[in-house]
Order: structure tokens, then C-alpha cells, then sequence
């Protein structure tokens, strides 16, 4: 019993330097970034960004594809629980936030395709689980259940569209947020 407890004392410990982290690091901007052919580009940004660890500092180095609007608002957030296949928790400006992916919809636990939510949620947990993600809002902001509403991308993955090239998710309309609806229908004939 006496493990059990540290273990919980010392993922609250990381989670309160976290917290610590992303407050005071200033994670949220917006950007006017350039499309260079079919991406854009988060370079020049470092100014809000020199507090955090390298490994989110990164995030500024990827390249975003077109989809992604010119006066988007970008996130730093902090990966802490993969829900399911479309949807996980972060650690956003010293807050937990539940985040669902843009454009794709993953099987759910509790129907016929029990084994490929499951699939789904595994290949969701090896791409993004404790890692730094950049979150990139399109229209919305919430959906109805109070869930960020984002496209997420880590240092090596644009992760909505990996999940549909991967076959772990369908690509969806959910209008308005269909931004980069053509760039994922378009995943699964890559």
C-alpha cells in the first residue's frame, strides 16, 4: 500500500511541476506564419516558447501542412492520459483539458468493434502518450461535452491524419471545423 501511495504523490509531483512549467512559460500565441508550398511553419516563434523543455521547444520546428490557417492559434500542451483512439487529457496553461481530434471518429469501446477501438486507442497512446503535442484550433472551440476541439501534432506526426492513414480512424466532416477535412479524407489513399 505504502508504493501505491508514492506512486500517487509522485505523479502528482510531476504533474504540479508541470503545471508549474506550462504557466509559466506563456504556451499559447497566435501566429501569422507563411505557407511555404504545402506546409507551414512555426520558426521565428521561439520568443514565448525558451522556458519550456527542448523536447516542446521541437514543436516549433515542424513543418504544418497548408489546412492549417494563417491565423490559427497555436498550444503547447502536455500529454497525461490517452482516453480512446480520438481523444485525450493534457496539461494546458496549469489545467487538465480533455481534447478530441478534429476530423476523425475511432470505433468505441462499448459496440461491435470493441477490438479496433482498442487497436485504436494503442496506436493513439504509442504517438502521443507523455509527450509535448502542439494543438491547433480550426473554428470551434469546445464541443458539446466541453472537450478542446483541436488538430494535434507531435515533433514526428500530424496525429489525426496518422491515425486515418494508419486505418485506426475514419476521417469526418464536423462542420465548421473542416479546415483539413480534404487533407484527411485524402490519409487513407496515401
Amino acid at each position: 500500500m505504502n508504493g501505491m501511495k508514492e506512486k500517487i504523490h509522485m505523479k502528482r509531483l510531476i504533474i504540479g511541476i508541470m503545471s508549474f512549467l506550462l504557466m509559466s512559460s506563456g504556451c499559447v500565441w497566435g501566429t501569422s506564419t507563411s505557407v511555404v508550398e504545402e506546409t507551414n511553419s512555426l520558426s521565428g516563434l521561439e520568443s514565448g516558447m525558451s522556458s519550456l523543455p527542448a523536447e516542446a521547444q521541437s514543436l516549433l520546428d515542424i513543418d504544418l501542412p497548408a489546412c492549417v490557417r494563417d491565423e490559427t492559434v497555436f498550444e503547447v500542451a502536455y500529454v497525461t492520459r490517452v482516453i480512446d483512439g480520438d481523444s485525450i487529457e493534457v496539461l494546458l496553461d496549469g489545467e487538465e483539458e480533455q481534447v478530441r481530434y478534429i476530423g476523425v471518429n475511432t470505433p468505441e469501446y462499448y459496440s461491435d468493434e470493441r477490438e479496433e477501438a482498442i487497436s485504436a486507442t494503442e496506436l493513439n497512446r504509442q504517438l502521443v502518450e507523455g509527450q509535448y503535442v502542439l494543438l491547433v484550433r480550426d473554428i470551434s472551440d469546445r464541443d458539446k461535452y466541453e472537450r478542446l476541439l483541436r488538430y494535434v501534432f507531435t515533433t514526428e506526426d500530424f496525429v489525426n491524419y496518422r491515425l486515418v492513414e494508419e486505418g485506426a480512424a475514419e476521417a469526418r466532416s464536423y462542420p465548421p471545423d473542416t479546415a483539413c477535412g480534404d487533407y484527411l479524407f485524402n490519409a487513407k489513399n496515401q
